[in-house]
């Protein structure tokens, strides 16, 4: 396995890192790896790292790099938004590859804003043929608030919360308002945020579907820290018009944390996309015999 510095575009480069496996196989796709949020190339802890080095192993080439103003990459002029910008930056990398490489399909992966990215560049270019995706777009169906509610019934501590907010509005108001140190200090602690706007749940399933004719395949993998899906087949169930067939991969690990925070996650999440990557690859193969 080899690793390097790479500098892709004019005049503001975008800069990233291939990691080669040691015999390069240009009929192979090779694999994009996309920024999540902010995040520099390295990934959150260090996930796209672990990915890079996975795909090596198996063979597979890959570049994590960074999009214009995030992480190594300088800013560039223009008005666009994201999801414009996006597509276009990740076909240079791929315009790259296919120059240096002779590198022909590509398959995407992103966390959020970049499973965001993922879904925006296949829609656009024809030489994706898989993405896979961690807490992609989905959206809320009926047996979502069934799986969401129903266990925060039974927790006592809601019931004592609920209980407090009902003494609050019986107890005078001057005795209230008397707090301690800790609650004056906290009214001034700000909790990080990230706004993340969903398009129209029938803007993605119409785009999804031209993806499916195309015979994309899916990895989809959605965590705890995804507040909008709450059981394990909600994404086939958000878009039950579509039918995915066989083609989509479609995973919940629901103790994980949305940017993979602990070690066994991410194992478990390097394990399952690295073993969904050499099966694509192998029906890409085989259709192509």
């Amino acid at each position: 396995m080899k690793e390097r510095v790479i500098r892709v575009g004019r005049p503001a480069p975008l800069i990233g890192v291939v990691c080669e496996p040691e015999k390069i196989n240009s009929n192979r796709p090779a694999v994009l790896i996309f920024n999540s949020g902010v995040m520099h190339h390295i990934g959150s802890c260090r996930l796209s790292v672990s990915l890079a080095r996975s795909f090596a192993d198996k063979g597979v080439l890959s570049v994590r790099f960074d999009f214009s103003g995030i992480g190594d990459s300088s800013s560039r002029r223009g008005v666009e938004s994201f999801s414009e910008t996006a597509p276009l930056e990740a076909a240079e990398v791929m315009d790259y590859l296919q120059k240096k490489r002779g590198i022909k399909q590509f398959i995407l992966y992103g966390l959020c804003s970049g499973a965001d990215a993922a879904y925006e560049t296949a829609l656009v270019d024809k030489r994706v043929v898989a993405y896979s995706q961690i807490d992609a777009y989905c959206y809320k169906t009926p047996k979502f608030y069934y799986h969401f509610y129903r266990p925060k019934f039974f927790e006592l501590k809601r019931w004592i919360n609920f209980c407090w907010r009902m003494v609050k509005k019986i107890l005078p108001e001057k005795i209230m308002s008397d707090k301690s140190a800790d609650e004056e200090a906290n009214q001034y602690l700000e909790a990080v945020s990230y706004i993340r706007e969903f398009p129209p749940q029938s803007e993605v399933s119409s785009g999804l579907k031209s993806l499916v004719e195309r015979g994309l395949f899916f990895n989809i993998i959605f965590t705890k820290g995804e507040n909008s899906y709450s059981y394990p087949q909600q994404y086939r169930d958000s878009f039950s018009d579509i039918d995915f067939g066989q083609n989509l991969d479609l995973h919940y690990f629901n103790t994980a944390a949305h940017i993979m925070t602990h070690p066994s996650h991410q194992a478990l999440v390097v394990k399952t996309i690295t073993q969904w990557l050499v099966d694509v690859i192998n029906k890409i193969e085989k259709i192509h015999k």
